[in-house]
């Protein structure tokens, strides 16, 4: 059956498909930097909320801070997860798409549009979680 399938493909659109396939690869690989990244920053949180659990004083403040930022990092890496995860089946349904005869551009656009929004989610979480740790630094020109 699979043979009967492949067989009625043309080599122009199994073409045409790996160059739609592309731009959600390249998409898919910044996303996984971007889950490194926010793992990475995780981590860290849960190593500082360890710390102040072992004893240290630590202001209230801070540890509101600090569980305010790791929510805001998880939540940013769900969202990219769910975007990796839709531009997959994007790629998926692109491959499909010749070997069925069936036509779901408009499918496929539908999940680029809601992939980059999740993406855009997760970059804002990010923003917030890096504006939030900011305001600890001392960050002004001190003279």
């Amino acid at each position: 059956m699979l043979n009967h399938l492949i067989g009625s493909v043309d080599l122009a659109a199994i073409e045409r498909t790996l160059q739609v396939a592309i731009a959600p690869a390249f998409i898919l690989g910044g996303i996984m930097a971007l889950l490194s990244l926010l793992n990475g920053r995780l981590q860290r949180l849960a190593d500082r909320y360890r710390e102040i659990l072992d004893g240290n004083q630590v202001p209230l403040q801070e540890r509101r801070r600090l569980v305010r930022r790791a929510r805001l990092t998880y939540r940013g890496i769900t969202f990219a997860i769910i975007a990796a995860c839709l531009l997959c089946v994007l790629v998926i349904v692109s491959f499909v798409e010749p070997l069925v005869g069936v036509t779901v551009g408009q499918h496929v656009a539908l999940l680029l549009v809601v992939a980059m929004g999740f993406l855009t989610m997760a970059l804002l979480c990010f923003l917030w979680e890096v504006l939030l740790s900011a305001r600890s630094l001392p960050l002004r020109h001190e003279k």
